[in-house]
């Protein structure tokens, strides 16, 4: 069976790479910089946890907003779904495919971006800002 995340690595590089600039720009604009990959990831673990930004949190909170945004962007392609709550409030996330083997580090970082574009397609607040 052929994993279906290999169909996301077939996306135009150059289109890809256009929609990423244009959300970085718009995240730039919103909050004073470019977040880049981890930057997004974190914003949308903020997102998902809806507290808003808390700027005293220490690097394992961090890490875990991180983690969170992962799964949720993640998410958009199918990868993990949501199957309940923690009493902490922490999502409890099933994983539903598994990553294709051996990917090299430009290809998963090609999904992560994928995954990231088609969360920040869910808020219309960010839809338009780096559709191509």
């Amino acid at each position: 069976m052929v994993n279906p995340l290999l169909s996301y690595l077939e996306a135009d590089d150059a289109v890809l790479d256009v929609r990423w600039q244009r959300l970085q720009d718009w995240l730039a604009e919103r909050f004073g910089k470019e977040p880049g990959l981890e930057g997004a990831l974190f914003l949308i673990g903020i997102q998902s946890h809806g507290h808003g930004f808390e700027p005293d949190l220490d690097r394992e909170a961090k890490q875990s907003l991180i983690m969170e945004g992962t799964y949720c962007a993640f998410e958009t392609l199918g990868v993990y779904a949501r199957v309940g709550l923690e009493e902490d409030g922490h999502w409890i996330w099933e994983r539903l495919i598994d990553h294709p083997p051996n990917l090299p580090v430009e290809a998963q970082e090609k999904l992560l971006r994928t995954a990231i574009l088609r969360f920040f397609d869910t808020l219309p607040e960010a839809s338009d800002a780096h559709e191509a």
